[in-house]
């Protein structure tokens, strides 16, 4: 029993099918990174709940340690919380677009066999 060849079109769309797939594999990997990165910071912000105000506390910047206040960490930390959600929002938004792309290329190759 001979396998039916493919048309150039389905071969395109298959082509593309795989891409999409991939490109849900890449977002939800950094959807992850992400949530790990968002638990870090709610941990490192409850922490700073717990530190007096005129207590040494040092930030890292690459490989070098700094001293700086409270105030300065929560501030810096609030920012990272609001860019983390800022990130996290938009690529579960890619994440959805690209799911529905996925299911109705996958319905019409399906419906093409």
């Amino acid at each position: 029993m001979a396998t039916p060849q493919l048309t150039p079109e389905q071969q395109e769309e298959f082509q593309r099918f795989n891409q999409l797939v991939q490109q849900l594999e890449i977002i939800r990997a950094n959807l992850q990174q992400l949530e790990m990165e968002k638990r870090d910071v709610e941990s490192a912000i409850k922490e700073t709940k717990t530190i007096d105000a005129e207590s040494n506390i040092y930030r890292s910047a690459g490989r070098l340690l700094f001293q700086t206040n409270i105030e300065k960490v929560k501030k810096h930390l609030s920012e990272q919380q609001e860019q983390i959600e800022v990130r996290l929002s938009s690529l579960t938004n890619r994440e959805k677009k690209l799911v529905a792309s996925v299911k109705e290329l996958q319905e019409k190759l399906m419906g093409q066999s």
